[in-house]
This record gives C-alpha cells, structure tokens and sequence, in this order.
C-alpha cells in the first residue's frame, strides 16, 4: 500500500512540475540527497562553509531554513547540533510547518555547516530554497506555529459560543453541524503543532488526528452549506462518501505516504464544493441580504485560505499557510450570518405579530359589519316583506269593503221592498235577497280569510327576522308560508314557483332561510326574466343533510361571471337598482352561520341552478 501511495504522490507532483530541491544552488554541497535510512524515513545533507563567514560579518542577520513538512531539521558544526526542530525518529513532534531560525552571533565565522533533515514521508521530501541568510527575523513560524495554536484556542471558544448563542434558535441539525465543524477542524490545528502544546505524541498519530480533523471539519461545514442550500443534497452526499473513503485510508495507514494519500482524495470535491457554494450566493443574489453578505465573506476568506495552503501542501508555491486566519474568520462571518438571521426572524416575527393583530382586528370589524348587514339586510327583507304585504291586503280589504258596501244596499233595497211590494212577491224577493246575502257573505268571508292568512304568515316571518334563536319547524311548509308573502310580486312579474319536496323537521334560525329564498326570488325577478318564468324549489332529506335545489330557466349566467356572482358588489344588472349584496349575503349565511356550501351551475339562455346543502339539526 505504501508503494501505490508514494507513487501516486510523486506522479501528481511530477504533473504539477514539483522538483525535491532548486538546483541553481552554489553554497551547499549536497552529502545525501534524500536517501531512504534504515528506519524507512527519508535523509538529505548538505555542508556548507560560507554561511559561518557571512554571520560574522553581519551577526545581526539569521539563516533561515526552509519548511519541510512534516520533517525534523538540524544544524550541526562539528558533529555538534546548535539547533533542531523535533527528533530524527518522529517518536515526538514539534509541529509539521516550523523551519530552523539561527541568529547569526551564535556562529564564529569560520565553522562548517551541516544541515541535516529527515523527512517523514517521500511525498514531503523537497523543500524550495536553501537556508539563506535574512536581515530581519523571518515571521515565517509566527504564520506556521503561532496561529495553529491560537486558531485551535480560537475554533474551540467558537464551538462553545455557537452553543451558548444558538440552541434552540437555530435548527439542530445546522447548530450540530457548526459545532462539530469547529470542533474538529480545531483538532487539525492541535495534530500539526502538537509539541508546542505540550503534547506528546508521534508524527504518525498527529497526522491521524490533523488530517481526519481536517476532513471531518469540512464535512460538517459542508452540510452546514447543504442546510442552507448552497450545495445541492446529491453533492452533499457525494462528499460524504468521498470523506469516508479518506477517512478509512488515514486511519487504516502505517506510513505518512498512505496518510497523504486518504487526505488527497477530498482536495478537488472541497474545492469544487466551495466555489459552488459561492457561485450560487451570487447568481441567485442571495449575498443581498445582510446575512448572506455575511456567509460570503467567510466563503471568500474560506477559499482563499483554502487555496493558499492547497498550493503549499502541493508543493506548488512557497507560502505561509493562513488556515488559521482564513477559517476562523469563515466561521466568525458564519456566526455572524446566524444571528443576523435571528434577529431578521424575530424582527419579521415581531412585525408579524403586529400584521396578525391588525388582521384579527380587520377580521373582527369584517365580522361586526357583516352582523351588521345581515342586520340591515333583514330589516330590508322586512320593509319588502310589509310592502308586498300592505300590497296583497289591498285586494282582499277591497272585496271585503265592496262586499260590505253590496250587503248594506241590497238590505237597503230589500227592506224598502217590504213596505212597497204586493204580499205574492214578498217570499220570492226573501229568497232572492237570501241568496245574494250568502254569496256576498262568502265573498266577504274568503276575502277576510285571505287577509288573515297573510297577516298570520307576515306575523311568523317578521317574528322569525326580528327575534334570532333557533326552534323546530318544518322546512317545506317554512317555505311555501313565505311564499305566500311573494306572491303579489310574483304575479305582477308572471312568475311560477313550483315547491315540492321532503317533509324535513328542523332546527334553526328559520328566519335565515326566508332571507335566503326571498333574496334568490329577488334575483330571479330581477335577471333571469324579463316577464313570465317558472322556478323550481326542491327539498330533499339526506339524513344528515338538507340538499335544496333552486333552478330557474331563464337567460342564465356567462361562465366568465359565475366565479364572481358571491362577490360582494358584483352585479350584472345596470340600472335595475341592485348593489350585488343579496347573493353575497346569501352566500355567508349558507356557509358561515349555517355551515354548510352553496354551488351555483349555469349556462347562457340555459338557465341557473343554485344547490344548496347544509347539515340537518332536527332536534335541540
């Protein structure tokens, strides 16, 4: 496995153009040029004798190594080490990027150099430059050491504040998702500068607990970016995958070759994932948003940090690596995303509150006026109902008053009669005066009757619209008794209505019914014809239910109106006088203080069917 792993590595350096060392070299002899010692690490020396005569000449410069990774450096004069960073055999480590810094008053000036450095791994075998001698103390282990030790302290404070500020304000799956993210990414930090903190442990187990950190920190990162949907859930997957065949390979390795090559597997899909993730904040003009902005800050410093120590690891270019400062603030930026989307989703919660209380107002106002116009509308129903009423009594209180005038000046005549006419003519003219008196008594008689029935029908009607309660009656004869009350305008209209139906015993609010039919008579008389027409009433028992059918077959509705004919203020009908309530109002009453639903089909010059059905409470 070794074997595959190093030649593998050294075939994606070779594609990159990464050499072991520069060649225009001229002040180190090379002794071992990265020769394989007993113990499987990997050696390279070179002496040099001019460096020592330079320092004494400038003993406020340094000599500054290069950083090998994952390697253990000496300085040596006279087989003596004045300086090392971590041991030959890796059995304890100082950190994986620090390189030798040498003050030059240490040297004499006319010593000979011997710079050895073992290398973990043959991937990590090469370096960029010679040591060389710098005016200044190089900040190259500030970048290399320092901030892996603050980022870790950094990341770990993190993973407690997420928690402390987030919990039960986020989602937990995305609150789990940046902790572990921190979590685990600190861990990469504390694996490559281990020694520095007072860790003791070996090369290989540091390069387990970095690497695995490293990618499982990206792994929950990456579902973070899934939560928020930057990354697709097929890529998010895929990733997932890609990191468990890494994360196998490094914990499964013996040598820091095959560690290396687990960790090289996630390197292009991070990458590929990141710049998606980015992409789609801008195309979709998520960034907008102050929270998004926020998210694609820490993106860009993300990736550039990213990029920056890929192209180090690679071998690509000599830099510092800036993990520590790009992730950190990454993860910062994310924090600060996170609770600006809190405080939006309190403030749009807050303003929320404030729409719905406005809006249970408006509803509550809705409400009282329409209590209000059923209100009106009743008395409305009443002052037609007395119109048509003082209108029906004007012909039965006419035959009575003409009945009663007859009956007064045939008795007149009668009497007169008596006094005049010869004693053979008295008992033919009883007989006739006889039957005119009975004839005009029935006349007066059916008269009063109707004008009885009409005031007894108007009496329970006006009762029924006046007082709201429910009681039992029977809707059928309900009906036809408030037909009874329609039937003036009915006639003068020439309209028939046809009732027939089940004998349905109920219990309710009977007045709602009258307004219901008188207000479908109304519209019926007022569009569907000009003169003359039948309706149609049916009643059907359906147990639960009271289906009523109520059909005409006049010029019917156009089908682009039929969607609107329940709207308050809709009418058709110009200037017959109508404001398009009545079916408005019948619509709430049948389906808000009955329960129940009202479907209306029809068709131009065909007719209109209104289907009403509303529970059946038969008792109280």
């Amino acid at each position: 496995m070794n074997e595959i792993a190093i030649t593998i590595l050294l075939f994606l350096s070779s594609i990159l153009g990464v050499e072991s060392y520069p060649t225009n070299n001229q002040q180190w002899e090379i002794v071992n040029d990265w020769k394989k010692n007993s113990e499987g690490y990997f050696l390279f020396s070179a002496t040099n004798s001019s460096i020592a005569e330079e320092c004494k000449n400038n003993p406020s410069f340094y000599i500054e190594f290069p950083s090998i990774i994952h390697s253990s450096s000496q300085l040596k004069i006279n087989d003596k080490i004045i300086a090392s960073t971590g041991l030959p055999d890796f059995t304890h480590i100082r950190g994986f990027y620090g390189s030798l810094i040498v003050p030059c008053f240490q040297l004499q000036g006319n010593e000979v150099l011997t710079w050895e450095v073992v290398s973990y791994t043959k991937y990590f075998a090469r370096f960029h430059y010679f040591p060389r001698i710098v005016e200044h103390y190089p900040a190259a282990n500030f970048f290399k050491e320092s901030l892996n030790i603050a980022g870790a302290s950094i990341l770990l404070a993190l993973c407690v504040l997420y928690r402390v500020l987030f919990i039960k304000k986020i989602s937990r799956e995305k609150l789990i998702s940046l902790f572990f993210a921190n979590f685990f990414t600190s861990l990469y930090f504390i694996g490559n500068s281990a020694g520095l903190m007072g860790i003791s442990i070996s090369m290989l187990t540091a390069h387990k607990i970095a690497d695995s950190g490293l990618w499982l920190g990206f792994l929950f990162f990456i579902n973070f970016l899934y939560l928020e949907n930057l990354v697709l859930y097929w890529m998010n997957f895929a990733y997932k995958i890609s990191t468990l065949i890494a994360l196998i390979i490094i914990f499964t390795s013996s040598t820091g070759d095959e560690i290396q090559l687990g960790t090289t597997i996630p390197f292009i899909p991070s990458l590929i994932l990141l710049s998606l993730a980015m992409k789609n904040l801008i195309n979709k003009d998520l960034y907008k948003s102050r929270a998004r902005k926020f998210q694609l800050i820490g993106l860009i410093s993300f990736l550039i940090s990213y990029l920056n120590d890929s192209s180090l690891v690679l071998g690509i270019l000599d830099v510092v690596p800036i993990a520590p400062i790009g992730w950190i603030g990454n993860y910062i930026f994310i924090l600060l995303s996170v609770n600006e989307s809190i405080s939006s989703t309190y403030a749009e919660r807050d303003q929320l509150k404030i729409l719905t209380n406005q809006l249970k107002q408006t509803n509550e106002n809705l409400t009282r006026t329409q209590d209000e116009l059923i209100k009106s509308e009743k008395m409305a129903v009443m002052g037609r109902a007395v119109a048509r009423i003082a209108h029906e009594l004007n012909t039965p209180i006419y035959l009575v008053r003409s009945s009663v005038q007859n009956i007064q000046t045939q008795t007149q005549k009668f009497l007169k009669s008596l006094n005049t006419q010869n004693p053979e003519n008295l008992f033919s003219n009883t007989k006739q005066y006889e039957s005119d008196l009975n004839k005009m008594t029935k006349s007066l008689m059916a008269s009063a009757s109707k004008a009885a029935e009409l005031v007894k029908n108007f009496k329970e009607i006006s009762t029924d619209q006046i007082n709201v309660k429910k009681k039992d009656f029977q809707l059928l004869d309900y009906i036809r008794k408030s037909l009874v009350t329609m039937e003036a305008e009915l006639s003068r209209k020439k309209i028939e209505v046809r009732l027939k139906g089940d004998e349905v015993l109920m219990h309710n609010d009977p007045g709602l019914f009258y307004q219901v039919i008188q207000n479908l008579i109304t519209n019926v008389q007022k569009y569907a014809y000009d003169t003359g027409g039948v309706v149609d009433i049916e009643i059907k028992d359906l147990n639960d239910k009271v289906k009523i059918t109520f059909a005409d077959y006049g010029k019917g509705i156009s089908e682009e109106n039929i969607p609107k004919i329940f709207d308050a203020f809709f009418t058709t009908g110009g200037g017959s006088g109508g404001v398009g309530l009545g079916l408005n109002i019948v619509y709430k009453i049948i389906t808000q203080t009955l329960e129940g639903e009202i479907i209306c089909s029809s068709a131009v010059k065909s007719g209109t069917i209104f289907t009403i059905t509303i529970p059946n409470i038969k008792t109280s």
